[in-house]
């Protein structure tokens, strides 16, 4: 299954047997809380003192090892778990059961690089952004705007924001891939010149791929490849009818805004820490 197409497709409210074929049923659970931690904030969960969190498998955002979760968002929520004195309780689904884990109450948050969409907001609560999700570039010499891209043998992974506005530019010229793993192993065998990925999906790629000497770049904004200008912006999503929840979020992401946390754990993961700087809130249409 490609998680980029999964990503925009399912957003729709999904039958109770889809949430229970997409969930593999396994979970871990996070440190222990101090006696006398004092909560943030003060709302409801699914389960009493603890923060239960669908997490699908999609480094470097999400990623499961010897039962332990790490990625961004993977950290994210544990520093918001622990301003709001809950442990964590990782339910491990399917990147397409994620959402529905939400709507049917069996999860409070999804995590996972999920898109602040139009269609994603009439099924589940989403939180203010915490960064965007960029248009990388991906090449031997750092190629950062879409003219010179253009020039090149070009590949991209299937299911984002700037496919159309690339093939549009591109034609039959582009080559389309379901997965970032094949499109890597082109770059790396120079079939293609020019790969686009998310940044931070990018970013992983290229260090599990160091001796290709790969160079990841933001796009430039082009108003060409609307996505470039105006990129997708990554929320938490929560249940629908848990407004104390999410002002939670809201504020706890601010807080790591505020404090530099945010920016820290994108350079714990070596990604770009531009892509956490928002210009204002938005959904994408979908």
């Amino acid at each position: 299954m490609s998680v980029s197409l999964s990503r925009i497709a399912c957003v729709g409210a999904l039958a109770t047997a889809l949430v229970l074929s997409g969930c593999s049923g396994s979970s871990g659970s996070g440190a222990k809380v101090a006696s006398d931690c004092k909560p943030a904030h003060t709302f409801n969960t699914v389960s009493s003192k603890k923060l239960t969190i669908s997490a699908p498998d999609f480094a470097p955002f999400v990623s499961k090892k010897d039962n332990t979760q790490s990625g961004i968002d993977v950290d994210v929520i544990n520093q918001i778990a622990a301003m709001e004195c809950l442990s964590t309780n990782f339910l491990q689904v399917d990147y397409s059961g994620a959402i529905p884990a939400v709507q049917s109450k069996r999860a409070d948050v999804a995590i996972g690089d999920y898109y602040r969409t139009t269609s994603r907001a009439e099924v589940v609560g989403l939180s203010k952004a915490m960064y965007v999700d960029g248009m990388g570039l991906v090449s031997k010499d750092g190629v950062k705007d879409i003219p010179t891209v253009i020039t090149h043998n070009v590949g991209t992974v299937d299911g984002y924001l700037w496919v159309n506005d690339m093939k549009k530019l591109m034609g039959d010229k582009l080559k389309i891939y379901k997965s970032n793993v094949e499109m890597f192993a082109d770059l790396k065998a120079g079939r293609i010149d020019v790969g686009i990925d998310s940044v931070p999906a990018a970013q992983f790629q290229a260090d599990q791929n160091k001796d290709a000497g790969l160079q990841v770049a933001t796009a430039n904004p082009d108003d060409q490849v609307g996505a470039s200008v105006k990129p997708a912006q990554v929320g938490i999503p929560y249940t629908k009818d848990n407004a104390d929840l999410g002002k939670a979020l809201d504020d706890d992401i601010a807080t790591l805004r505020g404090n530099g946390k945010l920016d820290q754990i994108f350079t714990d993961h070596n990604v770009d820490t531009s892509l956490t700087k928002l210009d204002g809130d938005y959904l994408v249409q979908s």
